[in-house]
C-alpha cells in the first residue's frame, strides 16, 4: 500500500487487422478479414490503508462478412481495504460480449449475431492469524445471460446456450513453513442454476451443487523455478428430479493443479496441468482438464517473442434431461512477435491455430457442428500505452 495517498488514470489504444480462414469453426470454412479496436482506460487511488481500482475497456470487430462484427465491453472495481492482520477485498465487473467471442473453448458453438450479458461479484476476507498463517473466506456470485438476433439456423443452435446464475464459497488457509515452501488447505461450495434462454431449444430449468476440498502448496526450488500443486476431490449433485429430470446422485471426481515457472534473466517458461469443474453455457457443470505451456524470450530492448500452446477436454457431469451430453476437445497456439520502437509504441505481429472435436447428442447440435474443426489466423497490431496522470500528497 502507499504511504501517501496517490492517484494515477492510464490508458491504452490497440488496433489490429486480422485475417482468418474459417472464423467460425465450421465444416464449410467461413474466411473473415477485419479491423479490431482495443481502447482501455484505468483509474487507480491508493491510500496507506485503501487501494480503489476502476477499469473500462473496448473490444470493437468490424469484418468484411459482416456476421462477425462484434461489439464487447467491460466494466471492472476492484477495492481493497488493510485494517492491521485483516485485509477487505471486494471484485466486481460486468461485461457485454459476443457470444462467439466466448464460446471457442467452452460449447464449441460459434454462433454471430448472438450477445452475452455476464455479471459477477466477489468479496474476500483475509485474517493474518499468525506470523506462519492466514486464513480467507472468499464467497462470490456470478450471472450470465444471452441474447438471442439470430435467424434460421443460427437462431435454432443459439437458443440452446442457457443462462446461469452461480453462487460460491471457498475457505481457505495457509501456512508458511519456510521462506522457500509453503502449504494451503481448502474447502469449496458452488450451487448453478441454468434456465432457458428466451425461446430456448432446451426447455425448463435444472441445478447442480459442486462441494470438496483440497489440498496443496508453493516451494521455490531456485531463484529461478518454482512449483505450485494441489490436488483433492469433488463431489456433483443434479437435486430434484421434479425441477431437473437428475437421479441425485453423487458423481465423485478429481480435482488438481500443478503449475511450473522459470524466469530467467532474458526468457521465462511456464508449465501447468489442471482439472476442474466450472459451469457452461449448455446448462451443466462441465469437467475442464487442460494442459498449456507458455515461452517468452526478450531478444533485445527492443525486441520479444512469446509462443504459448493449450488443450483442453470439456466433458458434461450428471447431465438431466433438459441437458446435452456434450464433450469437447479444443486446441489453441499462438506465436508472437513485439518490437517497442518507443517509449509507449508497439507494434505486434502474430499467428494463432485453433482446433475442435466437437461430441453432442441433441439433433440441433450433431447436425451442424459435430466433428474436428480447425482455423488459422495471422494478425498485426499497433499498440499505444498512455503513461497517464498522476499525483500524490
Amino acid at each position: 500500500m502507499a504511504t501517501a495517498d496517490q492517484w494515477k488514470i492510464t490508458g491504452a489504444l490497440d488496433q489490429g487487422f486480422e485475417y482468418n480462414d474459417n472464423i467460425g469453426l465450421r465444416v464449410d470454412k467461413t474466411p473473415a478479414f477485419g479491423y479490431l479496436l482495443r481502447p482501455s482506460v484505468k483509474a487507480e487511488w491508493n491510500t496507506a490503508l485503501m487501494k480503489v481500482v476502476i477499469s473500462g475497456s473496448g473490444d470493437i470487430r468490424r469484418y468484411d462478412d459482416t456476421q462477425w462484427n462484434c461489439d464487447n465491453f467491460t466494466l471492472g472495481a476492484d477495492q481493497s481495504y488493510t485494517q492491521r492482520r485483516h485485509v477487505f477485498s471486494l471484485n466486481a465487473g460486468y461485461s457485454q460480449i459476443c457470444s462467439y467471442a466466448q464460446q471457442a473453448s467452452d460449447t464449441g458453438i460459434l454462433v454471430p449475431n448472438n450477445q452475452s450479458e455476464s455479471l459477477n461479484l466477489s468479496p474476500n476476507w483475509s485474517w493474518q492469524v499468525t506470523q506462519l498463517d492466514r486464513l480467507s473466506l472468499s464467497p462470490s456470485y456470478s450471472q450470465t445471460s444471452f441474447n438471442d438476433f439470430g435467424t434460421g439456423n443460427n437462431n435454432e443452435i443459439s437458443n440452446n446456450f442457457r443462462d446461469n446464475t452461480s453462487y460460491s464459497v471457498n475457505l481457505s488457509e495457509l501456512h508458511e513453513w519456510t521462506r522457500r515452501f509453503s502449504s494451503n488447505a481448502s474447502i469449496f461450495f458452488s450451487h448453478s442454476e441454468f434456465s432457458s434462454s428466451g425461446n430456448a431449444f432446451n426447455q425448463g430449468t435444472s441445478s447442480q451443487i459442486v462441494f470438496g476440498g483440497q489440498l496443496g502448496g508453493q516451494y521455490a526450488i531456485t531463484r529461478k523455478w518454482s512449483i505450485n500443486a494441489g490436488a483433492g476431490g469433488r463431489w456433483v449433485q443434479s437435486p430434484g428430479a421434479s425441477a431437473s429430470g437428475g437421479s441425485g446422485d453423487l458423481l465423485f471426481g478429481e480435482t488438481f493443479n500443478v503449475a511450473i515457472n522459470y524466469k530467467g534473466k532474458f526468457d521465462t517458461f511456464a508449465v501447468n496441468f489442471s482439472r476442474s469443474v466450472s459451469p457452461s453455457a449448455f446448462g451443466q457443470i462441465q469437467d475442464v482438464s487442460s494442459f498449456g505451456m507458455q515461452y517468452g524470450y526478450e531478444i533485445s530492448r527492443e525486441l520479444s517473442f512469446k509462443a504459448s500452446g493449450n488443450y483442453s477436454e470439456n466433458q458434461a457431469v450428471g447431465q438431466s434431461q433438459t441437458q446435452l451430453e456434450q464433450k469437447l476437445s479444443f486446441y489453441n497456439a499462438s506465436a508472437e512477435l513485439a518490437w517497442k520502437f518507443a517509449r509507449e509504441w508497439r507494434l505486434t505481429a502474430s499467428y494463432r491455430y485453433q482446433m475442435q472435436d466437437l461430441a453432442a447428442d441433441g439433433a440441433q447440435i450433431s447436425s451442424f457442428l459435430s466433428g474436428v474443426r480447425d482455423s488459422n489466423a495471422v494478425m498485426i497490431h499497433l499498440n499505444y500505452n498512455w503513461d497517464g496522470l498522476r499525483d500524490s500528497r
